[in-house]
This record gives C-alpha cells, sequence and structure tokens, in this order.
C-alpha cells in the first residue's frame, strides 16, 4: 500500500484557486484580467475576485489575461507585465533568475504551483521558501508544505515549517515511534509527571477506569448507606486520594475554593444543556442552591490577611469552620454533579477529580476499589465497547495535550490542569539546563508533530481540514490511527454534523495496514473500505447488521459499505498539505 503512505498527490486530482483578500506588496507575482480601460494607462484589472484599479505599462485588449508582477502597492496599485515563455505562460526561469533562484527546479516546480492557483508571490518569500526547502532531505514533503505555508500566508519561519513537515508525514513517522524515543530517551532525566503522563497514554484505558473508579469510590462516600461509605472513604484514604485524618464529615481536598465555585458553574452549565426528562431537576435545583450560597460564604468574601489579624481568635476559629464547611458542600456538589452528568453520557470527560485537585494514587487497590472498578466496567463496557473507545479517544487527545492552550484559556479549570499534559511537560524539558542533544530533538520532534496536527486543523477561510493522529490500543494490538475530516464550517462558526468525511488509517495485527472513507450527507452514512485483502468482504458481512444498528442509535442511517483490494484500487492518498489544496476535500462539509 506504498502509494497512499508515500503521500503523493493523485493525478487527475485538480486545485481549486483561493480568492486571497491579503494587502499586495511590490514585488508579487499576481493574474490579472483586463476588464475595461479607464485612460491614462489605468485598467481596471480582475485579480482573484477583486476588481482593482492599476496603471499597467503597455497596450492590452479588454478581456486579455496576463502575469504581472507588482511594482507599487500604493495609490494608484502599478503592475508591470511578466515576460512570457511564448505560450502565453509566465517565464519561470527568467523571475527566478531575477531573484537569484535560477536553476532550481523544485523552486520552479513551486513558483509554477502558485501561479496556476493565483496565489501572489513575492521575491523576498521565494528566498525565504528556497531556504527553508534547502535543509529539508524529502523535498517532495518539503514542498507541498511549502506550498500550503504560501496559500494560508502563514509565516515562512523554522518553527512553523518544521511541525507541519512532521504532521505531513502522518503514518510514514508514526507518532507511536516518537514516543517512544521519546520515552527512552528521558528514561534519566523525566520528572515523576512526565512519566505518569507518557504511561497513561500507552495505557489510557487503564487510566480512564481508574479515575471512573476514583468518581464512583467518591460518590459512594457522599451518599451511600454508613456501611458502603466508610468501605468507601477507607479505600480512598488507603490509596492516598485522602489523607489519613479524613472522615465522612471532613475530607478537605487541596483544591482552591474560588477554582471550585467555577468549577461547579461549569459542571451545572453541562447538566442545563442535557435534555431535561434525562436530569434529576430537584438534584440539579440543589447544586444551583449550593452554587448560590457558597457565592455569598466567606470563600468568595474572605477578608484581607491584614484585617484578619485584627478578628479575635475565636472569631478566627470559627471563620475558618465555616470555610471548611463551605469547601466540603462544593466538593460534595462537584462529585454529585459529576455522577447527574455520567448518568446520561457515560463517556464524558471527568472534570470533578481535576476541579478537587487530588494527589494520584499509589499502587494500591483495596477490595473496595476493585469491587467498585467491576461496577464501572460492567457500565462502560469492555475495551472494545464503544463508550470505552470514545473514553480512550479523549483520554489521549487531553493527555497529548490537543486542548493544552484550551486549557490554559478556561477559567474554570486550574492553571496546572494544563501542564499534566504531555506538550506542556515537553515544553518544560526544552528549557532545562543540561539536556542531551539527542534528548532534545526527540522531544522536539514530538512537540513538532502535537503543533503540526494543530496547524493543519486550522481553519481556511470557509473550509476546514482537521488533522488527528494518536496511538491506540485494540484489544492486544498497539496501533496508529491518523483521522482527517474535511469540510466547511456553518454560519455560527460550528462545523456542520449532517455532512462530513472522514477518513481513518490504521494498521491491525491481522487486517494490516486499512483506510476507511467514510461519508456523511444528510446524515446518511456511506463506507468504503481499502485493504489489501481480497476476501474482506466475507469477513466484515457478519458484522453489518450490529454496524447498521448502532448508527440509527446515534440519529444516523446507513446507507452502503463497499471493500476495496488495495492490490487493484489504490486509496485516498494521505499527504495533509496537499489534500488542504485539493477541490476533492472542499465540496464536503465536518463536524467532530
Amino acid at each position: 500500500m506504498s502509494s497512499y503512505i508515500s503521500g503523493q498527490q493523485r493525478p487527475g486530482v485538480l486545485t481549486q484557486p483561493q480568492d486571497r483578500q491579503q494587502q499586495l506588496k511590490a514585488g508579487q507575482i499576481i493574474h490579472g484580467k483586463m476588464i475595461k480601460a479607464l485612460g491614462n494607462q489605468q485598467m481596471e484589472v480582475q485579480v482573484g475576485g477583486r476588481l482593482l484599479t492599476a496603471v499597467v505599462s503597455g497596450a492590452f485588449a479588454e478581456g486579455e489575461a496576463k502575469w504581472f508582477q507588482v511594482e507599487s502597492a500604493g495609490n494608484p496599485l502599478v503592475l508591470k507585465p511578466v515576460k512570457t515563455d511564448g505560450t502565453g505562460k509566465a517565464d519561470l526561469q527568467q523571475l527566478l533568475q531575477s531573484i537569484g533562484l535560477s536553476g532550481n527546479k523544485e523552486m520552479k516546480a513551486l513558483l509554477s504551483s502558485l501561479i496556476s492557483r493565483q496565489v501572489p508571490v513575492s521575491a523576498d518569500k521565494l528566498a525565504q521558501a528556497a531556504a527553508l526547502l534547502a535543509g529539508t532531505p524529502d523535498k517532495t514533503e518539503g514542498l507541498s508544505v511549502l506550498k500550503l505555508m504560501l496559500t494560508r500566508d502563514l509565516p515562512l519561519k523554522e518553527s512553523v515549517f518544521m511541525p507541519l513537515l512532521s504532521a505531513n508525514k502522518g503514518i510514514a513517522e508514526p507518532l507511536s515511534g516518537l514516543l517512544n524515543q521519546v520515552k527512552s530517551d528521558l528514561s534519566v532525566q523525566a520528572s515523576p509527571k512526565t512519566s505518569q503522563i507518557m504511561n497513561s497514554i500507552e495505557e489510557p484505558l487503564t487510566k480512564v477506569m481508574h479515575d471512573h473508579t476514583v468518581q464512583r469510590m467518591f460518590e459512594k462516600m457522599t451518599s451511600g448507606q454508613p456501611a458502603t461509605a466508610n468501605q468507601a472513604l477507607a479505600g480512598l484514604k488507603e490509596m492516598q486520594v485522602l489523607p489519613g485524618k479524613a472522615t465522612l464529615n471532613n475530607w478537605i481536598v487541596p483544591a482552591e475554593p474560588a477554582q471550585m465555585v467555577k468549577g461547579l458553574e461549569s459542571i451545572i452549565k453541562v447538566l442545563q444543556t442535557l435534555p431535561a426528562t434525562q436530569v434529576n431537576q430537584n438534584e440539579l435545583q440543589q447544586l444551583q442552591q449550593t452554587l448560590k450560597n457558597t457565592q455569598q460564604s466567606p470563600v468568595q468574601n474572605a477578608q484581607p490577611q491584614n484585617a484578619q489579624a485584627q478578628v479575635s481568635q475565636q472569631s478566627a476559629q470559627a471563620q475558618t469552620a465555616q470555610t471548611q464547611m463551605t469547601q466540603q458542600q462544593l466538593a460534595e456538589a462537584i462529585i454529585k454533579g459529576q455522577s447527574l452528568i455520567l448518568q446520561v453520557k457515560p463517556q464524558s470527560t471527568l472534570q470533578s477529580l481535576q476541579l478537587l485537585s487530588l494527589p494520584p494514587s499509589n499502587a494500591e487497590q483495596p477490595l473496595s476499589f476493585l469491587s467498585t472498578s467491576k461496577e464501572v466496567q460492567s457500565q462502560l463496557g469492555t475495551q472494545t465497547g464503544s463508550n470505552a473507545i470514545q473514553m480512550v479517544l479523549k483520554e489521549v487527545m487531553q493527555r497529548l495535550g490537543a486542548d493544552y492552550e484550551a486549557r490554559l484559556s478556561n477559567p474554570s479549570l486550574q492553571p496546572e490542569s494544563a501542564a499534566q499534559t504531555l506538550k506542556a511537560q515537553l515544553v518544560s524539558i526544552l528549557n532545562m539546563p543540561g539536556l542531551t542533544a539527542q534528548t532534545k530533538d526527540s522531544a522536539e520532534q514530538v512537540l513538532n508533530r502535537l503543533n503540526g496536527m494543530q496547524l493543519m486543523s486550522a481553519e481556511n477561510g470557509p473550509q476546514q481540514q482537521l488533522m488527528m493522529q494518536f496511538p491506540i490500543q485494540l484489544g492486544e494490538t498497539r496501533s496508529d490511527v491518523t483521522m482527517k475530516m474535511n469540510g466547511r464550517r456553518k454560519s455560527d462558526g460550528t462545523l456542520d454534523p449532517d455532512h462530513v468525511r472522514v477518513l481513518f488509517y490504521i494498521t491491525l495485527s491481522e487486517l494490516k495496514e486499512s483506510v476507511i472513507d467514510m461519508n456523511v450527507q444528510n446524515r446518511v452514512v456511506s463506507l468504503d473500505i481499502y485493504n489489501e485483502s481480497e476476501n474482506l468482504n466475507r469477513v466484515a458481512e457478519p458484522f453489518i447488521p450490529a454496524l447498521k444498528t448502532a448508527l440509527e442509535a446515534t440519529g444516523y442511517a446507513f446507507s452502503s459499505v463497499k471493500f476495496h483490494s488495495t492490490k487493484e484500487v489504490d486509496p485516498p492518498i494521505i499527504n495533509p498539505a496537499e489534500d488542504a489544496l485539493s477541490s476533492a476535500y472542499h465540496k464536503v462539509d465536518v463536524k467532530i
């Protein structure tokens, strides 16, 4: 299946010019059509989707299209015709020679592509692009990325080029291999937090099940029968999640009260978005009342330290007791709110444990933990169940740091929560003194891949391409999954869930390399599955009814599934940079 792993663009896929709206600059090469002569060498010129008034040297007929170089971007705009090669096409060799890049076949190919897409380009940008390409072993990959950067008007800097180049390599360089390398290199220098994050990425289901079990133990401790509550409390203390002196009436957590208030607000907002018939409204009102009470308590209206020093010891002790009681109520409300969310959406991401700033548990697994863990697994299903897979995907993406920047800007989350990601840890590690060259290189490679996926997923006008790659364990098999989603945004900024194209690239132990091409139109799903096996349809046939039922349960209709042997048919390419420029991916819509 080298045809799609190589990332080469399929023949016959046309590109769609984009209407560039950035300001024209002196030195840029543009394609213009003469619309109307205005006199005094001035012409109305159509450039992309805009009509411009420009001073044009030479005589041209109305309707004639030519290549121009911007001599002056002032008022008026001054354009100079570009020398052509006799066929009406711009003389690329002459243009490159004028900026000292003659004989550079890669730059000639880049300039030709940009001109065909009607992307304005200046001599300075071509020189910067040439410098970036010179240090790139794989010129084909480098050209694809440079075309994307210039088309999107991204800064031509190494800090942008290298992440995009890494992301564009896709399954040619699996993320799991990069993670294994950085883990090996960091075996001595990594902090315990970094090691813990790396382990949770390798075994996400273990982490997910553990956290949901701890959440369930807190539920039992706060709302269960006395015997059950005491067993849960003892288990949490044995695991050192709670301090040894904690009691059922006093198990204060280290979280900041103000941050807990913001967290409870966030949980209540989530509950309010769920169907009212699925959420116990009495319990929701109790949470709202707790929030209202705590917002008026000493937790939110504490006196300054110098004022507190003047009150009597008795008053200070009374205020401390009141603050602890309020913190206790907040913590219990957060646990209860999270429980209500999980009752409707079992696969939801846990906010509660982060909001309470609980310490990581030790390796102990008391009987209360083991019995509760069985209950959680029974509800969430096995590791190949849909709920478990959804949670695993969320856990891996969060731990990698896909939402790192969003966490930093989220007022309802403590800043420390953003630090619980691999991206944050790698940024910190790269600033450590005495870092070996090999460790620095492997850390930068992983960081480039993570940043590159975000850059590839940037908005592009009304269109958007989303790319994600992550390691995952399915059963006993560890693999890398690459997902590419393409489409346009709706008027409110969200991506349309009724129209979507999603490509999955995955390597399985028995089926080897596989591609799943999923198209959704008006909530009707059709699948094309590519694999080297010629008999996959017979193997998969018994599972199609279950697929149809699962889709219908989520509000989608099943249309068809077709199986293609890659010995006969090439699957869709994996070259995100080329895909972002390809009209074949501008005809679909997408939503995560």
